[in-house]
Order: structure tokens, then C-alpha cells, then sequence
């Protein structure tokens, strides 16, 4: 690395997380790596999640606070993040979650490490409401270290998972503003965030563990059947929590298949010319939806029973 130290922006979405939020923004201002942006939006929050932020911002130059006038939705609040940040390398952070240290540094170590790098992450332990350790460390994700992107999108859907983990991690930030970064309108939007950016460049695990995940909600019970939990993630999807004001349209009712859909247009003909990259789409969306076939038919059944 050289003596320029760059910026770093961790985009901060924030919605109703007053509950955590004090001992996440504490783990951000006191990183070992001082050179940071931190761009927090509230979304529309009906707690003093607003308020806290302000608290801090007034101490702290480096962080900048935003308020949406009304909840736009969970993804596009997420991309706003992004947005108005300037930093070279870019990192989505957890509202409720709490980061080492070293975090920062440790993931700008990597990926300024080598070339064509597009998103360094690290294991992660789990807590829970009260910072209790579920588990130490959690080795999550994948990693894709081939130089070659054709080779990298033939391996991933035999390896991806863990992907929520996996797009917490820093991103080359020309590599992610070339990607449609959280589609709203796609239930999956973490893997297709994933699909995209691992064509741009390698994806690279840290072994150390660098951020403590927090298990609080509801909905993060063990379910009974698959069948059961995946009704309930795509319950959450419809939600204004989710979506904000927008009105439910067809993709939200059937997921898998729009899925599908932006994989071929954003893999497969927005670059029509190239017909390799047709080819690697139509690859990639037999896979998925072999592997999400019983998603597939509960989407159908249930768009059939409320029409």
C-alpha cells in the first residue's frame, strides 16, 4: 500500500435501530484505520434512530447523516448509501452489528494486495440482542480467485452462499457502480449484487473473523420446514419495510422467475454482442432454478390464489 492513505465510505442505512445503533457507530469512529467516510441515512425511522445519529455527527466531522423524507425501501436506501459517498473503496455496514477494530484495515490490506480485486469480507461471529456470542466464527461465503471471469461465473452457482455476509464486505468501487448494486425488485438482491460483481473481478475471504453479526429479529427463529421459512422470507420481501411506498407488482409475486429475467438481460443481452454472454446466462439461470425449483412452485401457487 502506498503512503496515500485512501478514503474509505461505509455507507450506513439506518431504519428504527435505535435499540443498537450507539454501539455500532462506536465500533466505526474508533477503527484502527482513520482515513473513513461514514454516510448514514435514516429511513424514515419512527424511533430516536435520527436523533442518535445526529449525536454523533456533531462530534465527529467524518460522519454525515441524512434524513428521507419517507421510507423508499430498504435497497434503494441501501444504494443511496452509495451514492453519495466518495471514498475508493466502499463498504455496506449493519446497523445493529458491531465491527472489530481492525476491520477496515485489515480488508483495504487485502484488497489493495493484488490486482483485479473486486470485493474483499471476513468470517464473522454471531450475536445475539444481548451481544451474547451465539458462535465464535462462522466461516461464511465463498471465495472466486481466478483471474478469468468466464471461470469465475462457471464456479459460482456450484459454491455461492452466505451471500448477506458475503456483500458486507469492501468493494472496488469502479467495479460497483458498474453493477445495478440492490435491485428492489429482486428478492435475491444480495445474489444478484453477487452474480454481477464477481464477472468484475476476484471475490477474497479474510479467515480472520472482523464483524460481530446480530440475531434479534422475529423472524430469525428455526422453522419447521423449509416450505415455512421461505414464505416468511418472502412475506418480509412484500413489506413497506422492504419496499416502502412502492405498490406490489408481478416481480414481487413471483421472484424466482424475475430473478431469471434480470439475470439474462443484465448477463445476457444488455451486451448483446458478445453471445458468450448469452450463453453463460441462460447457465447460470438453469442452475438457479434447479436449485429453487420449490420456490418456484409456491411463487406460482400463491400468485394464482390472490389473483
Amino acid at each position: 500500500m502506498s503512503d496515500i492513505k485512501p478514503k474509505i465510505s461505509l455507507g450506513l442505512p439506518v431504519y428504527n435501530e435505535s435499540e443498537f445503533l450507539d454501539e455500532t457507530i462506536l465500533s466505526l469512529i474508533n477503527q484502527t484505520y482513520e482515513n473513513i467516510e461514514i454516510i448514514a441515512i435514516d429511513n424514515g425511522s419512527d424511533d430516536n434512530s435520527y436523533e442518535i445519529l445526529e449525536k454523533y455527527s456533531r462530534s465527529d466531522k467524518r460522519i454525515k447523516i441524512f434524513k428521507n423524507d419517507e421510507n423508499i425501501g430498504l435497497s434503494d436506501n441501501f444504494n443511496l448509501t452509495f451514492r453519495k459517498s466518495t471514498g475508493i473503496y466502499f463498504v455496506w455496514i449493519g446497523a445493529h452489528d458491531r465491527y472489530n477494530r481492525n476491520f477496515v484495515e485489515e480488508l483495504l490490506k487485502k484488497i489493495t494486495s493484488s490486482k483485479n480485486i473486486s470485493l474483499v469480507f471476513s468470517n464473522v461471529s454471531n450475536i445475539d440482542k444481548n451481544s451474547q456470542v451465539l458462535s465464535h466464527k462462522k466461516n461464511t461465503g465463498f471465495q472466486l480467485l481466478n483471474k478469468n471471469s468466464l471461470l469465475r461465473l462457471l464456479k459460482l452457482p456450484w459454491v455461492i452462499r452466505g451471500n448477506g455476509d458475503v456483500v458486507m464486505g469492501m468493494f472496488d468501487r469502479d467495479a460497483l457502480r458498474k453493477t445495478t448494486l440492490f435491485s428492489s425488485s429482486v428478492l435475491w438482491a444480495d445474489v444478484f449484487l453477487v452474480y454481477q460483481i464477481s464477472r468484475l473481478g476476484k471475490i477474497i475471504r479474510v479467515d480472520e473473523v472482523l464483524r460481530d453479526r446480530r440475531y434479534f429479529r422475529d423472524e430469525e427463529e428455526n422453522f419447521k420446514t423449509w416450505e415455512a421459512k421461505y414464505k416468511k422470507l418472502t412475506s418480509r420481501f412484500r413489506s413497506p419495510r422492504e419496499i416502502g411506498n412502492r405498490k406490489l407488482g408481478l416481480s414481487l409475486y413471483l421472484p424466482v422467475l424475475f430473478m431469471c429475467w434480470k439475470i439474462f438481460y443484465e448477463l445476457g443481452i444488455k451486451k448483446f454482442y458478445n453471445p458468450v454472454n448469452i450463453i453463460i446466462a441462460i447457465y447460470l439461470i438453469t442452475i438457479f432454478v434447479l436449485k429453487r425449483r420449490a420456490a418456484l412452485w409456491i411463487d406460482v401457487k400463491t400468485y394464482f390464489s390472490k389473483s
